[in-house]
């Protein structure tokens, strides 16, 4: 690459093309991506004209009358091997009407664009300190300024890599797709797409089924006589309009409804059941209190509820519903990241240990995570896809074509000394020499459990801790086949939904697709996360399995097991080699201390997943974290107005460009 010598304002992008040097004539033209904007970036596009040109080309802007500078864009070197034809203006909060002119070493102008108006578009999100909680493509560009000082190709020819063709990975391709840049490959270590998105089909039906990772969507809150929109999940739906529009009906992803619980649904705590022996329903309990037994801890529920009544209300919940990234910032400012739970609730709001275990069991999650998944469980209304969410994953196949490359398993990173990104892996596990492929930037979509364990150059101090401290949270799954959908044929079926139960198995939920089909049902027998995730991880799976049929007998009783078809699918994510964890947890200070570092490119390498958002385990996150990643690639090479149309395309308001 051709050195420049340029202020901190500029960053030339340009092919670097053999052919005859560029023209000036009085007929050259500068012009603008679009309208300018203080404090923002802009490409700037110089047409030389008919005459050659070579030697010194400076840019600047200032009163189109005088000519005279009021901000110096830039210098760079024109050569017949080097002829810039765009340029990067991150334009001064402090601009003016004016013009741009580019003007030769004499200072002798050799184009001048149309007079422009500078506007104003962007405000601050709250207190400075928590700017950094988001995006800001202008103070990226000019740290990125500040470590190459060199000049980048703009032919959009860069040749990038992605780890992972997880929901990251896949939409990081299809964004550069999109963006024009189609020089990329995604190296997976799996035989599949997808990542934690996981369906197990049984019975070789499209209809039995059950989700071994994410399962369903929030669409609204029932909040008063108002409905209350859940936001922050918008990209997965915009994503799948987007794949349907590309695809044919064969790759079609429908949504339907999810039930998340009914008054069907069971209600078996302390072992408590109905005069006839039955298990009693939600709606039968909350008709009769003598159905529960609370064992004192009323009292600490209400405790509960008092100290914790400020994270919930009304302007919280609304501020998640319309912004969730101005939520998650607001809740910085508030030192809402900063505390546990257990620990704001006995030390600050001074409840008992004995209420405080109740609340979180002592635990460290910190207060934004619980605010997020308060507000994010109160939705009455939730979505998924018919057939299984690996349609999402399956939608990608003919967009993407063969730009996966499948059983790749990377464990190592390095740089070249032509700047260049190595990405190496072993063929066995005992190889002494890596194969490897080299990129000009790599955006790795891997869960921080797996990338702490491989070979990386040297990164920032609170990079390098976040990728080996960030906290995750562990859950198993165990889907169960039955020769029939039995439940729905109850006195009072059950059609969808999850029950409420003390079982050591955690949560149990009935498919909401197909109902009232005839032939095999799955049923999601267990799903326990946390402390219990873990426990039965070091289980053996026959245990694991024995476990949760035992307590599903002891829910549904004998037809439960002459239903039973034997068929199962256990799923442990801590043991699964492609995640080691199922999804990011942050400890407190964690989201404060290690966000910003997510923001800055190193050697090339961009970290992106849900792990890199603020809202952890969700779809949504790990499509906006690709937002993200490949905006800031683009803004690496200069492609301003393409990272433009992304923001906008994919109503990315959270980011500044």
């Amino acid at each position: 690459m051709v050195k420049t010598t340029t202020s901190l304002f500029l960053l030339a992008t340009a092919a670097l093309q053999a052919m005859a040097a560029p023209t000036v004539s009085p007929d050259s033209i500068l012009t603008i991506d679009d309208t300018l904007q203080a404090d923002s970036l802009t490409n700037i596009f110089l047409d030389y004209g008919s005459k050659s040109f070579e030697g010194p080309l400076t840019l600047s802007y200032g009163a189109c009358n005088t000519k005279e500078a009021t901000h110096i864009i830039g210098t760079t070197e024109v050569t017949p091997e080097f002829q810039p034809t765009k340029f990067v203006w991150a334009v001064p909060s402090d601009a003016q009407t004016g013009c741009i002119f580019a003007k030769d070493s004499t200072g002798s102008t050799i184009a001048q664009s149309e007079p422009y108006t500078v506007s104003t578009k962007f405000s601050k999100r709250g207190h400075p300190e928590f700017e950094d909680m988001h995006f800001d493509a202008v103070k990226f560009h000019k740290a990125q300024m500040a470590k190459h000082n060199k000049i980048h190709a703009s032919d959009k020819s860069e040749k990038i890599g992605i780890v992972g063709a997880g929901m990251s990975g896949l939409f990081a391709g299809l964004l550069l797709d999109q963006a024009g840049i189609h020089n990329y490959e995604i190296l997976e270590a799996n035989d599949r797409l997808g990542g934690r998105v996981h369906t197990t089909y049984f019975s070789n039906s499209s209809t039995a089924y059950q989700e071994m990772g994410p399962m369903r969507f929030p669409i609204s809150i029932d909040y008063g006589d108002k409905k209350l929109p859940v936001t922050d999940h918008n990209s997965v739906f915009a994503l799948a309009e987007e794949l349907n529009n590309m695809n044919d009906e064969e790759y079609k992803i429908e949504f339907i409804k999810w039930t998340q619980s009914s008054e069907n649904n069971l209600y078996y705590r302390n072992g408590i059941r109905l005069p006839d022996g039955r298990v009693p329903t939600v709606g039968q309990v909350a008709a009769n209190a003598s159905l529960t037994k609370d064992a004192g801890t009323g009292e600490f529920s209400e405790q509960v509820d008092k100290a914790t009544a400020e994270f919930y209300t009304d302007d919280w919940m609304k501020l998640m519903s319309k912004d969730m990234y101005k939520a998650h910032a607001k809740a910085l400012e508030e030192n809402y990241d900063d505390w546990s739970e257990s620990a704001w609730l006995h030390q600050k709001s001074g409840l008992s240990l004995n209420a405080t275990e109740y609340a979180t069991g002592l635990k460290s999650g910190n207060i934004w995570e619980d605010m997020y998944d308060t507000f994010t469980f109160s939705a009455t209304d939730w979505r998924t896809v018919q057939g299984g969410l690996n349609r999402l994953a399956k939608g990608f196949e003919p967009v993407l074509g063969n730009k996966v490359e499948f059983g790749i398993k990377v464990s190592k990173l390095a740089v070249k000394e032509d700047g260049q990104v190595s990405v190496q892996w072993k063929t066995k596990p005992y190889d002494e020499e890596y194969q490897s492929k080299s990129y000009d930037n790599v955006i790795v979509g891997v869960p921080f459990t797996i990338v702490r364990n491989w070979h990386l150059p040297e990164l920032p101090y609170t990079l390098s801790r976040a990728i080996k401290n960030m906290g995750y949270s562990q859950a198993c799954k165990v889907a169960l086949e039955f020769s029939e959908r039995f439940w729905e044929q109850y006195e009072l079926p059950i059609k969808g939904g999850c029950d409420s139960t003390d079982l050591s198995v955690g949560n149990i939920c009935y498919p909401s697709n197909n109902l009232g089909q005839e032939g095999p049902g799955v049923m999601l027998a267990s799903y326990s996360s946390g402390d219990g995730g873990l426990r039965f991880a070091s289980m053996t799976e026959e245990q694991h399995v024995a476990h949760v049929l035992e307590d599903i007998y002891e829910l549904h009783g004998e037809i439960a097991k002459e239903k039973y078809t034997g068929n199962y699918d256990r799923v442990c994510w801590i043991l699964d080699e492609f995640q080691s964890g199922s999804w990011a947890s942050a400890e407190p200070g964690q989201h404060k201390l290690y966000m910003p570092s997510y923001f800055e490119m190193n050697d090339g390498i961009v970290f992106v997943g849900e792990h890199t958002d603020i809202k952890h385990a969700w779809i949504s996150a790990a499509l906006e974290s690709s937002i993200r990643g490949v905006a800031m690639v683009l803004v690496e090479h200069g492609h301003i107005k393409e990272a433009k149309q992304l923001v906008k395309k994919w109503n990315a308001t959270w980011m500044k460009i």
